[in-house]
């Protein structure tokens, strides 16, 4: 991963953990064989045809598990990365990930209760997915540039409540040991979370794109169509399922940042886009409408409404990063923006220049023209001398608003050019059209001109107040119970016996057999590994039918909600 590991922004890399290839058992990759072996058999006749190239040119074998630090040298080589992180990212953390070109990897291994689909991230859903279409430069830039955009887009308080019952959930129907009880009140937090939920924001809307195209998306004709989204790509069951005629097929628009959608089950509906250049002409209609590009005073009100971290653009091209808390008087006019600290000022994008400025409280931003006209940049220096009051030593700096600012000025900072950048003002007084009088034992009096614009985050991504950045991590072994830890060393000895000779390899089956149907009666996927390597060895006999009839019947023990019909089909097919 050192390849990639300067790429991360800081306050991204406490998501990064170090892939433990050695913590994956046997059940693991025989999950991930079972998925990849039927949905690739599937996929090179129905996915995009990126698809059936791009698992190799990514490092994805169907066989085993992929390397992440492997997938990442083989990237590298489309000018992407891929990094491990521990589960469910925050929605916006994943969008600025991929801005940076680097794809978000979840080392997790999904169960076999949830083998056909996932609510949560796992290595199939996100190595198997989201990585073979990446070599298509146009998806490729598709990616990179609805995530720069999603890292922009301002969210709603209450959504970040969604986001926590969501995954909440997701973590709770992948974990085998959860209660009844517990799943029961999780999906009620949810349902409280999304009954409080207002309009969906800018960042909701362009999710439910980034989800209806790159997640869920079809590209070509409304009946004539191939699979490019890495949740369909990823799942045994939607990978078949989508092209049934109960999935409704849309011809994807805007239209679709009003449809919402549900993580935790399949999709009712799906768009399909003619092609990848037509996602990025949609994006760009669809960027239009974001607070970053509108600018003025539909910016700074969503930049209040939303309580994140935010950059506001001005016309003198400084940038003021921190919590938008008040515009005053007015949104359509503002005289002044109070900052909920802590918050940075930024020139040219930066906020470690010589003439940056940090805060730790509320500050005051004062905007627009002085009262005679003249803009603060332009001030000289002796115009500066001119607004001191000889008898106090206090100058006073009068704006067209209203605004007044008054004070000891202590020094000035200038542009290389000469135009003001701030005067540092000591016992200074604010009087602000709107709010009561302040003193303020430092202040410095920005020269900003007007609020031009406002995006969700930091101009500068070095400027993360109360992020660390800690040591890449190893997520914690998992504690397995002693059957569980039986059940592995079933796998693995059914593993060696395949790779050993016939003879001695029908014995071990033979055992493995009897120790299954004793201890672990409804175990399929074992069962169905043993018959797979018994079809291979052309051993079908008395032990190979045995274990079909024990698969049919955990089929309907289960109510056909497992995918052992699918396994089946996929094992009989070439006898056909």
């Amino acid at each position: 991963m050192d390849d990639v590991a300067p790429r991360v922004p800081a306050h991204l890399r406490r998501f990064v953990v170090e892939q433990d290839y050695s913590q994956y058992t046997a059940v693991d990759q025989a999950v991930w064989r079972f998925v990849l072996l039927q949905t690739h058999s599937r996929l090179v006749h129905t996915a995009h045809p990126a698809y059936e190239k791009g698992l190799a040119a990514t490092g994805i074998s169907i066989d085993r598990i992929p390397s992440i630090a492997e997938m990442n040298d083989k990237l590298s080589h489309f000018g992407w990365g891929a990094v491990c992180v521990d589960g469910f990212i925050p929605p916006r953390a994943f969008q600025e990930f991929q801005a940076c070109g680097i794809l978000p990897i979840a080392g997790d291994m999904r169960t076999c209760e949830h083998l056909a689909y996932t609510p949560a991230p796992d290595i199939i859903h996100e190595a198997a997915g989201h990585a073979p279409i990446l070599p298509d430069p146009v998806y490729a830039a598709y990616l990179r540039r609805i995530g720069d955009l999603g890292r922009t887009a301002f969210t709603l308080p209450e959504e970040d409540r969604v986001y926590r019952a969501i995954h909440a959930l997701s973590e709770a129907m992948e974990n085998p040991g959860r209660s009844a009880g517990e799943l029961g009140r999780i999906e009620g937090e949810l349902e409280a979370a999304l009954g409080g939920a207002s309009e969906p924001s800018e960042a909701a809307r362009l999710s439910r794109l980034y989800w209806w195209t790159a997640e869920y998306g079809l590209v070509g004709q409304l009946h004539d169509y191939k699979i490019y989204g890495a949740g369909l790509l990823s799942s045994l069951g939607e990978s078949h399922s989508c092209h049934g005629a109960d999935v409704a097929k849309r011809v994807l628009d805007e239209g679709c940042l009003d449809v919402p959608y549900d993580i935790t089950r399949p999709q009712p509906r799906l768009f399909v886009t003619p092609s990848f250049e037509a996602l990025h002409d949609l994006l760009d209609r669809v960027g239009r409408g974001l607070g970053v590009q509108i600018g003025g005073e539909v910016a700074l009100a969503r930049a209040i409404r939303s309580r994140d971290l935010a950059t506001v653009h001005f016309s003198s091209g400084a940038s003021a990063i921190g919590v938008l808390a008040q515009a005053g008087p007015s949104l359509s006019s503002p005289a002044w923006l109070a900052f909920d600290g802590p918050g940075a000022l930024a020139w040219d994008g930066s906020t470690s220049g010589p003439h940056s400025l940090r805060w730790q409280t509320r500050f005051f931003v004062v905007l627009g023209l002085l009262s005679r006209g003249a803009a603060l940049e332009r001030l000289s220096e002796s115009a500066i001398d001119r607004l001191r009051d000889p008898s106090t030593g206090r100058s006073t700096f009068d704006f067209a608003s209203g605004a007044r600012v008054n004070g000891q000025v202590i020094r000035t900072a200038r542009q290389a050019d000469g135009r003001l950048v701030h005067v540092e003002l000591s016992d200074a007084r604010l009087s602000l059209p709107g709010v009561p009088p302040r003193h303020v034992a430092r202040y410095w009096l920005v020269a900003a001109g007007d609020a031009v614009s406002a995006h969700a985050g930091a101009v500068d991504p070095a400027y993360q107040p109360g992020v660390d950045s800690p040591p890449t991590r190893v997520p914690r072994p998992r504690a397995r119970p002693e059957s569980e830890r039986r059940l592995i060393a079933l796998y693995e000895r059914a593993e060696r016996a395949h790779r050993s000779a016939a003879p001695e390899a029908n014995v071990e089956f033979g055992r493995v057999v009897a120790e299954l149907d004793r201890d672990y009666p409804d175990e399929w996927l074992l069962r169905w590994n043993l018959l797979e390597s018994l079809l291979k060895a052309k051993a079908d006999g008395p032990a190979a039918r045995d274990l079909r009839s024990a698969l049919e019947r955990l089929e309907v023990r289960f109510d056909h909600r497992l995918p052992i019909a699918s396994g089946l089909r996929y094992l009989l097919r070439p006898a056909a």
